[in-house]
């Protein structure tokens, strides 16, 4: 199992032990990612990834002014997103394009709402959870330095592989070394523009004391999601997917469109993002 990739070497689990191997020059399915099952060639004391296994889930974002997909993480099981309730503000329309990215690759997918211990609106907060619960992800709200929060995020991931993702600044960092008792950089919060600096440039697979493993992300200030289709997005929100086979025409689009069955069935902020997003796509 990969742990973490930096240029043209991975760190790889085999059997038990970290080894450094190198990444053959025409690895089909590359590049390689944390997460992925890969099978290695010995050649005396060095070792070459000479094959990537077939993913199970993958977690991508969309580089470039083309979107073009980018690998995040492999065969991961869950994806959590956590979100700061202030410094930086809380961004659902962020937020909902990480949800559509897990939709996508396979992943599911949980919220965890830090930094309430920091002054907040408290119905704003709770017109959110209460919004994404009713869609079906379970939302977390605490802070990461409150030992109660952490043990009920590590009972949230159990003993599954969990990608941490999200905002810079939200403690992501600090999450992370709680969960898995290995400290990271951790950066300061920018006092010019109230969001974290980047603190972990690589992805990287940690294992949990607990069972189980978190893959570490960098922190970002933007998502962006790889092209798709239509279709894939719609899928990207379970609510509309639901909903949309009451529609009154086939391959309806769901934007305004006569016997839409969707706008009844779908809250006002999410159908909004989801035609935001639909219209990047155009």
């Amino acid at each position: 199992v990969v742990v973490r990739v930096s240029g043209p070497t991975a760190t790889v689990c085999e059997e038990g032990r970290l080894i450094e191997a190198r990444l053959a020059p025409k690895l089909p399915g590359r590049p390689v990612v944390a997460g992925d099952r890969v099978t290695l060639r010995a050649a005396g004391n060095e070792r070459t990834v000479v094959a990537i296994d077939p993913r199970r889930t993958l977690l991508e974002r969309g580089d470039g002014w083309e979107r073009r997909a980018r690998p995040l993480a492999a065969n991961a099981d869950l994806r959590v997103f956590p979100a700061g309730v202030a410094a930086p503000p809380l961004r659902p329309r962020l937020l909902d394009r990480y949800l559509v990215a897990a939709e996508v690759g396979g992943l599911e997918a949980a919220i965890a709402i830090t930094k309430t211990d920091l002054p907040h609106d408290g119905s704003e907060l709770e017109e959110v959870v209460d919004l994404y619960r009713s869609v079906g992800y379970p939302a977390l709200c605490g802070s990461a330095h409150d030992a109660e929060f952490v043990e009920r995020l590590r009972e949230q991931i159990g003993g599954r592989v969990a990608v941490l993702a999200g905002h810079s600044g939200v403690g992501k960092s600090t999450l992370t070394a709680a969960l898995t008792g290995v400290e990271r950089a951790t950066g300061a919060v920018s006092e010019r523009i109230g969001t974290g600096r980047h603190t972990t440039t690589d992805p990287r697979l940690i294992p949990m004391p607990s069972g189980g493993a978190i893959v570490d992300t960098a922190g970002v200030r933007t998502f962006h999601l790889p092209r798709m289709d239509r279709e894939q997005l719609e899928r990207g929100f379970p609510e509309i997917a639901a909903a949309a086979p009451d529609c009154r025409f086939r391959g309806c689009a769901h934007d305004g469109d006569a016997g839409c069955a969707v706008v009844d069935a779908v809250s006002p902020p999410r159908l909004e993002s989801y035609r935001r997003l639909l219209h990047d796509l155009r």
